[in-house]
């Protein structure tokens, strides 16, 4: 065999391996920076959660700023799935707006989550740039695939909006209302499924009522 053929033999058999590596390492992140927020986290106690060295981190992610980015990508993966534009093709917009409201009320209700943006936001007073890192690999991202799906929606003709944008920035205020600053401020908030379903469908309506051609 030749030497071209061996190493990428290596690689093939190497790759599973390796990405189960990059998984381990993205759910100790995952624990360490919703347990101790950015700052705290350090990259010595996520190579010792993931069990790997801190070279194998750094020569995977770069830099803690990457990394931390990684794990609020992943976090955000399945609400991200809501708003591909290819859910329009079998479904009604309504539709999928309720199922991405659910989503959102499940994502935002966690009490890791809460406890994770309680951190984050006192960390934003000391460093902005931690928030920016948030934003840009979270809520943008999603707020950018919102965007997307309501513009192909407007295309077709079945909503109307002078700024699609605002549009897209109105529906997870019209799900969360003021529910999420009550939950920050260590108001305890119990949604039963059927409270869940109740709220979202309210939103749903209401937007689609402000939206209709």
């Amino acid at each position: 065999m030749l030497d071209a053929d061996i190493n990428q033999t290596h690689k093939l058999i190497d790759r599973p391996a390796s990405q189960r590596k990059i998984a381990d390492i993205l759910a100790a992140a995952r624990v360490e920076f919703f347990a101790n927020g950015f700052s705290a986290a350090t990259i010595e106690a996520i190579a010792a959660r993931a069990q790997v060295s801190k070279v194998t981190i750094y020569s995977r992610f770069k830099d803690k700023d990457n990394l931390f980015g990684q794990v609020v990508r992943a976090e955000c993966a399945d609400m991200r799935k809501n708003f591909t534009v290819e859910n329009l093709e079998n479904k009604s917009l309504r539709d999928v707006l309720l199922h991405a409201a659910l989503g959102m009320l499940d994502f935002l209700m966690r009490d890791e989550m809460i406890r994770f943006e309680r951190i984050l936001a006192a960390e934003v007073t000391r460093d902005p740039k931690i928030g920016e890192r948030f934003l840009d690999n979270g809520p943008r991202r999603l707020l950018q695939d919102l965007t997307n799906l309501l513009q192909l929606s407007l295309e077709k003709g079945e909503i109307k909006s002078d700024d699609i944008v605002a549009s897209a920035e109105m529906f997870p205020g019209l799900v969360m209302g003021r529910m999420d600053l009550f939950m920050r401020y260590g108001h305890k908030v119990k949604l039963s499924a059927a409270d869940k379903q109740k709220r979202a469908k309210r939103a749903v309506d209401a937007w689609i009522l402000i939206h209709q051609p």
